[in-house]
């Protein structure tokens, strides 16, 4: 897998105040999905990042970083000193487990799912 980033969440506790800056920045087109507000690039047709609510402390931009297997990869992330902040998070499209590596750097491991 040579580029395993796959997508962007900036966690904040100010979601909406954070979607309308990024979208004054860049021109990010946002789009509300209840949960989370995906963000698109003008002209673009998929979104590449959201906007939402921290998680457990963890706030800013968190990549995820698409897996093979969840489990084996949540394991191996743990066996290498990883700390696990949650597991097999069930999202839109996919499934997700949210890690600090041993700097305590935030970030998604990401199994995309079925029908995505």
């Amino acid at each position: 897998m040579p580029a395993p980033f796959v997508w962007y969440d900036n966690m904040t506790n100010k979601p909406q105040e954070t979607t309308v800056f990024l979208q004054s920045m860049f021109g990010w087109q946002p789009k509300d999905i209840g949960s989370m507000t995906f963000l698109t690039e003008q002209g673009g047709d998929m979104p590449f990042a959201a906007t939402c609510n921290e998680m457990d402390g963890i706030t800013g931009w968190v990549p995820y970083f698409e897996v093979d297997d969840l489990e084996a990869a949540t394991g191996r992330a743990r066996e290498s000193g990883a700390s696990i902040i949650a597991e097999n998070v069930k999202g839109p499209a996919g499934d997700a487990s949210f890690i600090r590596d041993p700097g305590g750097s935030p970030m998604a491991l990401w199994k995309r799912g079925e029908g995505a």
